[in-house]
């Protein structure tokens, strides 16, 4: 019986921690935070969905180049005078704690200007939903396909259900095994 209610909570336990959502992403995948990145950062930023608590990981020479975040005027005139937030470590780790958008540029003169600069869009958090999705055929509304995050470091599950459902499939396995 001991026995039982241990694995029971064990079970439980693996279940809670594999459904949490939290990601780290790093900027410019293998290229890091540079002036000519293989793929722009903005391209690189609309083609991943972003979430509240997810984690971005600046990669970059200390001394030589830092990452500001910078309002959105701030942003498209490159003005690195007013940083709201600003980061020269070498590898600066930067939370979400909202959604909506944030700016990033480069502190170093000249590099913003050519292109080391990038808006991430951080998702809404949803709440658990209480009613049917719109039809299909209702005006406005539109299924988004799920983005791709190749660059991203996994601190959690790459999808909360297929863990989820390994964990509960191997709970089955064991229970039908050992007839708990």
């Amino acid at each position: 019986m001991e026995f039982k209610l241990s694995f029971s909570v064990l079970v439980f336990m693996v279940f809670i921690s594999s459904s949490s959502h939290a990601y780290k992403f790093n900027v410019g995948g293998k290229d890091g935070w540079v002036m000519n990145p293989s793929e722009s950062y903005n391209h690189w930023a609309e083609r991943t969905r972003f979430q509240v608590n997810d984690t971005l990981v600046f990669k970059y020479k200390k001394g030589n180049d830092s990452v500001l975040v910078v309002r959105k005027e701030d942003y498209f005139t490159c003005n690195t005078s007013k940083p709201i937030k600003k980061f020269s470590d070498g590898n600066t780790e930067f939370k979400f704690d909202r959604s909506g958008p944030f700016f990033f540029v480069s502190g170093t003169p000249r590099r913003c200007e050519n292109g080391e600069k990038m808006i991430v869009v951080v998702l809404a958090e949803r709440k658990k939903k209480t009613a049917m999705p719109p039809e299909e055929s209702s005006p406005g509304y539109r299924s988004l396909p799920p983005a791709a995050s190749p660059s991203a470091l996994k601190t959690s599950s790459s999808s909360g259900l297929s863990v989820c459902s390994c964990s509960v499939c191997i709970a089955l396995m064991i229970v039908a095994i050992f007839g708990f």
